[in-house]
């Protein structure tokens, strides 16, 4: 059985929707931006959202298939896994519990090492055949490292959303997604984070369960 939204969050849901034009979005690609905005509290979020063509559409396909979902970090993953477990009972981990707990920060980060781990562990077992749905709201880093393996041959994701907050690589990580042959939601230049990244799966999750 569905469950119901709250009613606070259906009353916001209608004070977004009169304050907002969303003509050339379809119904699932507007769910999303209203999320996106409910989290943010900014209106000016909806003209940095780019999806690439039919991505919505593949997303769906694929979550209802049962592909995982794979998080940056432990707070998306916490704010992605309630959704998760009351719609589809989809399994959603974080790419951290692939990294070790001590590195030199000076060659690469925790997240990088976890991207890349996990990636290849889902490769050796080939649970790649159905792409996870991947989540990077907080990891730049994270993002180049899959971009890099999927230009050296592995399976691509089911959708990559590049959400990452900040200023250095960050735009750089997104222009070089949306450049790709990947399919993506990006929130263009520097905004981003986990509650916004994780928004996003939750309308697909959503829209999946419907």
């Amino acid at each position: 059985m569905k469950t119901p939204e709250h009613p606070i969050f259906l009353e916001s849901l209608k004070y977004i929707r009169s304050h907002i034009d969303f003509t050339g979005l379809d119904k699932v690609q507007q769910s999303i931006v209203e999320r996106i905005i409910h989290s943010s509290g900014d209106f000016n979020l909806q003209s940095c959202m780019r999806f690439s063509p039919n991505v919505c559409e593949k997303a769906i396909t694929a979550l209802q298939n049962g592909a995982k979902i794979l998080t940056d970090t432990s707070m998306a993953k916490a704010a992605i896994s309630p959704m998760a477990k009351r719609t589809l009972n989809t399994d959603v981990q974080c790419i951290l519990d692939m990294a070790p707990t001590s590195i030199d920060s000076r060659l690469t980060t925790r997240s990088a090492i976890g991207m890349e781990q996990i990636w290849l562990e889902m490769e050796r077992k080939e649970e790649l055949l159905l792409g996870p749905v991947v989540v990077i709201g907080s990891a730049p880093t994270a993002l180049m490292t899959l971009l890099d393996l999927i230009q050296n041959g592995t399976k691509r994701p089911s959708l990559i959303i590049g959400m990452p907050v900040g200023f250095i690589g960050v735009s750089e990580c997104k222009t070089r997604l949306i450049n790709s042959d990947s399919s993506y939601i990006v929130l263009e230049g520097s905004k981003g984070g986990a509650s916004l990244a994780a928004a996003t799966v939750n309308a697909l999750l959503r829209a999946a369960e419907n």
